[in-house]
């Protein structure tokens, strides 16, 4: 495992304008990357601005490079740097005008990130007599999730109770998109599944439903009534003539 101690990595997303800024926990960087070090994981939101920020560094170093393995399999060198010359900045058109680099901070700001930034980026440090420090950020860049969409499949009345079946989907079907369901019940909690199933007595049909979908950097949420849902292509298997309405779909 990595040495003990502390490092602490940050991420700075702005969102609607508004700066948002998130701190990131991870082992101590490792010396000469010892086998099972984990890395920072970075979701960011396509097209907005993502920084990696390094706030803890050795008290002594020379020189430092940053450099990343995109998932494409290509490798650049993003810029090297030292206290006593201007920053070396690479040549790669990938980055060009997107990527900068912060000399006070040590940091690199992607402005806007792209979901061709993706890959495992290296904050490598010389802290002298042949040591090396690695400090790495594994950035995954997903499009913010779209408001879902909830819909009524069926709705089934037996006796004193209506059995509802709603589901819900973002257009596209999204990237890794998963789904959970709150509703007014109790304050019931149905995680991780794009199908609600839930049943109703008539005084209750009008509750409030909420299906929230998320990726790993973003989520949207939309609340609708299961009634209002059901209402207009409802099917109806058994229903008793005290429960209203109940219709059945005739298309």
């Amino acid at each position: 495992v990595c040495s003990s101690g502390v490092a602490w990595g940050s991420l700075q997303v702005t969102l609607l304008g508004a700066p948002l800024h998130l701190t990131l926990h991870s082992p101590a960087p490792c010396i000469f990357e010892p086998p099972g070090c984990k890395e920072m994981e970075v979701a960011a939101i396509a097209g907005e601005s993502v920084q990696l920020l390094p706030v803890k560094l050795p008290e002594t170093w020379t020189e430092l490079t940053w450099e990343v393995t995109l998932d494409s399999a290509e490798t650049y060198r993003i810029v090297t740097f030292n206290k006593v010359d201007p920053p070396d900045l690479g040549s790669s058109p990938h980055f060009i005008n997107r990527v900068t680099f912060h000399p006070e901070s040590l940091s690199l700001q992607f402005d806007p990130v792209k979901k061709s930034d993706r890959g495992l980026y290296s904050l490598l440090i010389d802290i002298g007599g042949g040591r090396e420090d690695r400090t790495k950020f594994r950035v995954s860049v997903f499009e913010p999730v779209p408001e879902p969409t909830v819909l009524c499949d069926s709705v089934t009345c037996v006796s004193e109770t209506c059995n509802y079946n709603l589901s819900c989907r973002v257009r596209d079907g999204g990237e890794h998109v998963t789904y959970s369901w709150t509703h007014t019940a109790g304050g019931a909690v149905v995680p991780n599944e794009s199908i609600l199933h839930i049943s109703l007595s008539p005084r209750d049909a009008h509750l409030a439903v909420t299906c929230t979908a998320q990726n790993p950097a973003s989520n949207s949420s939309t609340t609708a009534s299961a009634k209002d849902l059901c209402a207009g292509n409802s099917v109806c298997r058994i229903a008793l003539p005290t429960l209203t309405p109940c219709a059945r779909n005739t298309s």
